[in-house]
């Protein structure tokens, strides 16, 4: 007698899937070598992109290819499908998937793991038209163009109107925003460097921040980091706008709440998540963040097939009873624990509950300035950017990708230049000679 096949689906690309999948392989590869367990994995993308590097790679030092990992790689032993799940028949064990090609697909499951993560907002007026974000690949690629397409316009004009492009409003109340806004003003110091009219021009950047005070999203034993981040936005000569909300943009700039208007070249928002409801989840359990709630085992509560971890679900702390932070770690850990338990349940072990304590959290703010904690005890400078960049390598999940990237690192320590910046650079100057080739060609052609 044959055994039964069991299907195990995985919805997303991301942190969640990737740590479920590396559990599943490792508690069932015999079955899987047998093929009596196929996983799929379903997700828009081919590479995943490491947020942990995105302000590094925003401003030059790491080069986008190189926080890139192929999800062909990483799910070697899966069935990859490039798609977005847009439908869960739970009643059918089902998934129906929108395919890149705009075709259907429905995929049968046993197991069915909801690891989609989170979008940025679009709640304020006029974002998705004039204004920037960097979660989705295809918004960091327009913010990062944007940055540097208006120093060269700032370059290229008279100081008047140099100054007026120089504006930057950075919006967001969390690491998202303090890093943002700290490695975008480093990096507008870098790039007018290397612009003669740009010297005597000065940046303006602000940070809108919806709390009293800076990075109050944390726990108030936590002073010195806070007090450590807002020195170092002084330092910058960043402009901190407490106890304000962003309330809509414009091509002018952005309005707060209060009715302020803020005159800026670029507005980007880090304020917040969604998350996008699947059609066949409407009726599960969500918080008022819209995130799926899961019970201490990462399965939803009423379907002991499905399970989910991530941004999208609403995943509670063993320790404090309140949702696990929504950042990277917990997602991984979140996904170690529902891979184990979807193998504990196919062997039909005992389930393992969700007892993470936590290791941490931490911030880049430019080259050498880093903050964050680890068990509690805080860490500020020069020890929590490098703590910070060692647990950072160790957490990719291509290490061919991540010896690419310390490369790019090696490039900024020997060089002092970023190498994505001399990339761009080249390009530039290719662009350049190409279009000044045929009319010298055309000239010469003439003269003779």
């Amino acid at each position: 007698m044959e055994n039964k096949l069991t299907q195990i689906v995985l919805l997303g690309g991301g942190y969640v899937s990737i740590w479920a999948y590396r559990s599943l392989i490792k508690k069932l590869s015999n079955e899987i070598s047998s093929g009596n367990v196929r996983i799929t994995v379903v997700c828009p993308e081919q590479y995943h992109f490491f947020h942990g590097w995105t302000a590094e790679s925003l401003t030059c030092i790491i080069q986008d290819k190189n926080r890139m990992s192929p999800l062909a790689d990483i799910f070697s032993r899966a069935a990859l499908i490039c798609g977005s799940a847009c439908e869960i028949d739970h009643t059918a064990n089902s998934v129906h998937v929108k395919m890149s090609d705009g075709s259907r697909r429905t995929l049968s499951y046993d197991h069915l793991l909801i690891g989609t993560g989170s979008y940025d907002s679009d709640q304020v007026e006029g974002i998705n038209r004039y204004g920037y974000q960097i979660k989705s690949p295809a918004a960091y690629q327009q913010t990062k163009q944007a940055i540097l397409s208006i120093v060269k316009q700032a370059a290229a004009t008279n100081p008047a109107d140099a100054v007026r492009l120089l504006h930057f409003t950075i919006a967001g109340n969390g690491f998202s925003g303090a890093e943002l806004v700290t490695n975008i003003a480093e990096f507008v110091s870098i790039l007018k460097k290397d612009y003669p009219s740009l010297q005597k021009v000065k940046a303006t950047i602000r940070l809108v921040n919806s709390r009293n005070k800076v990075m109050d999203v944390l726990d108030p034993r936590f002073r010195k980091m806070r007090h450590y981040t807002e020195k170092i936005m002084l330092g910058y000569g960043i402009e901190i706008i407490n106890n304000k909300k962003l309330c809509s943009i414009t091509k002018d700039g952005a309005f707060l709440d209060d009715g302020t208007f803020l005159q800026s070249s670029m507005v980007i928002s880090a304020i917040g998540q969604r998350r996008v409801v699947l059609k066949g989840t409407e009726n599960m359990q969500r918080d008022n963040l819209n995130r799926l709630y899961t019970n201490r085992y990462l399965q939803l509560p009423g379907y002991t097939n499905i399970w989910g971890g991530g941004d999208a679900c609403n995943v509670i702390h063993c320790k404090t009873t309140l949702a696990c932070t929504p950042n990277a770690l917990w997602a991984m850990k979140h996904g170690v624990y529902a891979g184990k338990n979807i193998a504990s349940t196919i062997k039909q072990k005992p389930l393992h509950a969700f007892t993470y304590k936590g290791l941490g959290q931490c911030a880049s703010l430019g080259i050498g300035k880093g903050m964050g904690e680890l068990y509690g005890i805080e860490f500020t400078g020069w020890i929590a950017w490098i703590m910070r960049w060692f647990f950072f390598n160790y957490y990719m999940p291509s290490r061919k990708v991540m010896l690419s990237e310390i490369g790019d690192w090696m490039y900024l320590l020997f060089s002092g230049k970023r190498k994505d910046l001399c990339m761009q650079k080249k390009q530039d100057e290719t662009i350049i000679e190409s279009r000044l080739s045929p009319s010298m060609n055309l000239q010469h052609l003439t003269i003779t």
